[in-house]
């Protein structure tokens, strides 16, 4: 892992002597807790990794040792919180500046740290973290590869096992299951199957709605692989579509399609947001997409990286981006298209593989 730790320190503004990730409880765990130190397996709650200019130290205990141990980390192991704290205090001695990751941080493991480093000055460097990890080296390409070939596959299989009649809770229980059956340990985040109106709240959680002929059905869901995930968005419809579904399709397959075309390293993200959100608001669907058309996709499901009109973000060759321009119309649905891809220098790589054809199920 000595790239990523000399990525992290390359991107850091000002000096550190060592930088601290201290993961709490679950689900307040620090993702860039994993990317620094390469480890696969366990969750590592309460450890903590000191991330040295030459080398990486975990602070484990014995529960999570030989998930640390078959990484090749160099491992020490502690038996209770308090040798934790004594551990620590012990490695971070006469240190004067020590990085912490703010933005994972919880106030609980910032105080042991305050109190591990004495006099030193804790120093924020969540910004230098998260440009490291927008740039993606091969090993994570590759990873983030595999979980959109599996979310693509089922993607592609939706129309050949969701029915008139679906629960959508059914479905997206069946989404995870065939996922998890071509290799992935999970899903990315909890699978969004809506139908009908749902499909209208972007950020919808599946329920006891059943799926009716003539209504639109969206999911959103993604794999994990390794540690790293995928975020797909396919709109399909039950039976036949109406007039304005079609239409609200073709405008948002235009939208994603002149987004993805805009996309190359060295562009900003406003300028590929803008390319999808003209297409739509020249049409009869202005101020219908309400949300931004990408975000950063890697460890997690919203990796660091936007493309918004409303952040400041140049596209830099090897980012991995969502592209994900969307209708919504109260009370009738909501069409959404959404794909992976790897910033290129001239232009990107689509890592989602899934028919955009508007299929009926």
């Amino acid at each position: 892992m000595a790239a990523r730790q000399n990525k992290i320190f390359s991107a850091l503004k000002e000096d550190v002597d060592a930088i601290v990730l201290m993961n709490g409880t679950e689900p307040n765990i620090d993702q860039s807790f994993f990317y620094a130190t390469g480890i696969m397996n366990g969750i590592f709650e309460g450890c903590a990794a000191i991330i040295w200019p030459n080398k990486v130290e975990v602070l484990t205990s014995s529960l999570e040792e030989l998930s640390a141990r078959q990484a090749g980390v160099r491992a020490v192991v502690y038996n209770t919180a308090k040798e934790e704290t004594a551990l620590l205090t012990k490695k971070l001695k006469g240190l004067r500046r020590v990085g912490i990751n703010s933005d994972e941080l919880t106030h609980a493991n910032y105080r042991v740290i305050r109190k591990c480093t004495k006099g030193a000055k804790l120093v924020n460097v969540s910004k230098a973290i998260q440009k490291a990890r927008m740039l993606k080296d091969p090993d994570e390409i590759a990873r983030i590869k595999k979980a959109c070939q599996i979310a693509s596959n089922i993607a592609d299989e939706i129309p050949d096992f969701v029915r008139a009649g679906v629960l959508e809770t059914e479905a997206a229980a069946d989404v995870n299951y065939r996922m998890m059956r071509l290799g992935a340990s999970g899903p990315s985040f909890e699978t969004n199957a809506s139908f009908g109106p749902a499909t209208a709240e972007p950020h919808y959680v599946p329920g006891a709605k059943r799926l009716k002929k003539g209504q639109l059905a969206l999911f959103d869901f993604g794999a994990v692989y390794r540690r790293y995930v995928s975020d797909i968005t396919r709109t399909y419809v039950c039976s036949a579509a109406n007039r304005k579904q079609k239409r609200m399709y073709e405008v948002v397959l235009e939208a994603q399609l002149a987004a993805i075309d805009s996309v190359r390293g060295g562009v900003s993200g406003k300028s590929v947001d803008k390319a999808a959100r003209d297409v739509i608001d020249i049409s009869e669907f202005k101020g219908k997409f309400i949300h931004g058309t990408g975000h950063g996709l890697g460890m997690s499901v919203h990796d660091p990286g936007s493309i918004s009109r409303l952040r400041k973000q140049v596209l830099e060759e090897g980012m991995v981006m969502t592209i994900e321009p969307g209708v919504y119309l109260k009370g009738l649905g909501g069409v959404r298209i959404e794909d992976d891809v790897l910033v290129t220098k001239g232009g990107c790589k689509i890592l989602t593989t899934a028919s955009k054809e508007f299929v009926s199920l």
